[in-house]
């Protein structure tokens, strides 16, 4: 894998758990609470800046009730406001 397609693969990360964890309405503590995670270390995924291992995308995912696969796939596009 090139870096380049890691790099997209942790945006992905960081734009769908940001997503997932407000269409839940859970702020980070409210997820790292229920994944078992560190607060500050899913500010850092959310960010792209922190590399989570499986079992910590497996309690993500869990937590949000997600896939992992759905965590890694590209975002879904963004709903203009007021539409």
């Amino acid at each position: 894998m090139k870096q380049r397609d890691y790099e997209t693969l942790r945006q992905h990360l960081a734009i769908n758990i940001k997503t997932f964890r407000r269409d839940r309405e859970l702020s980070q503590e409210g997820l790292s609470l229920e994944a078992d995670v560190d607060r500050t270390y899913v500010s850092q995924i959310e960010r792209s800046v922190g590399n989570p291992s499986l079992l910590i995308l497996a309690a993500l995912a869990h937590a949000l009730g997600r896939d992992v696969s759905e965590l890694l796939s590209p975002p879904a596009p963004r709903r203009q406001r007021g539409t």
